[in-house]
């Protein structure tokens, strides 16, 4: 009788899930500075500014929440840069590589897995737009109209790039990245580690309406689902930036109801 051939890990849909923590960093230390990360990121957007020549009233609002003027997208860019600066700082403290400490490696399922990651994006965001604009229209706009002069104004450009790219390097490396795999080693397990690490995720986009933050929070929950089922932290990074994107053309080619 011949034995089962096991199914591959890596796969969406099947077989073993592919993420393993290689991180030398306990939960409680991990915690802390991440914390400490996202506090370091928020004194610098509000001190650096004025010495770069920005308008310092651009650093009243909160920096990870572009509800600012266009002239603050800058502020919302050093937020971003010191954040992922110090989480590869971080991640290589204690010693080992930033490539095992981050899950940035490629994906067990190689380039298919980027393409079976987008496509559980897209039916995600199908099912909660549907549910919000049928039911709660009204936060949901709310939650999209701050982004509407950001990426329709001079400055759109930059703030595709703040939007498409800084935001999913910086939150993916130090929540998905960073924190989410020092909690994976400890009692949580991975699952327990994801809620946390998306609570806390969640939490930085503060001023959403309370249907906006359930809906970063679903979609967080994705990401880590993504991250479990194809061991790498370049799907997440890759789906982050690319719903960020889309969100910002559609709003930049489309007008929102009144």
């Amino acid at each position: 009788m011949s034995e089962a051939i096991p199914e591959p890990a890596g796969r969406l849909l099947g077989g073993p899930p592919a993420y393993e923590p290689r991180t030398r960093w306990r939960a409680g230390p991990a915690l802390a500075t991440t914390v400490a990360i996202v506090g370091v990121g928020f004194l610098a957007a509000r001190v650096l500014p004025p010495y770069l020549g920005l308008d310092q009233d651009a650093t009243v609002t909160n920096p990870a929440h572009p509800q600012i003027p266009e002239s603050g997208l800058w502020v919302v860019a050093i937020f971003q840069a010191v954040a992922v600066a110090l989480t590869l700082l971080a991640s290589v403290v204690p010693g080992g590589s930033v490539r095992d400490a981050l899950a940035l490696r490629k994906p067990a399922g190689g380039w298919r897995a980027y393409g079976g990651a987008v496509v559980a994006m897209v039916a995600l965001q199908v099912v909660l737009a549907g549910v919000t604009y049928s039911l709660i229209e009204h936060d949901m706009l709310a939650d999209l109209r701050p982004f509407v002069g950001l990426v329709t104004g001079p400055h759109w450009l930059l703030a595709t790039v703040v939007l498409g790219i800084g935001a999913p390097l910086s939150e993916e490396l130090l929540f998905r990245g960073f924190l989410l795999g020092a909690l994976a080693k400890s009692r949580l397990g991975f699952w327990g580690a994801a809620l946390i690490a998306t609570l806390l995720w969640t939490g930085l986009h503060a001023g959403y309406s309370l249907v906006g933050l359930a809906e970063v929070f679903a979609i967080g929950l994705l990401l880590s689902w993504l991250l479990w089922r194809t061991g790498s932290l370049w799907v997440t990074i890759f789906c982050h930036g690319l719903y960020n994107s889309l969100v910002a053309l559609a709003l930049r080619l489309v007008d929102l109801p009144a």
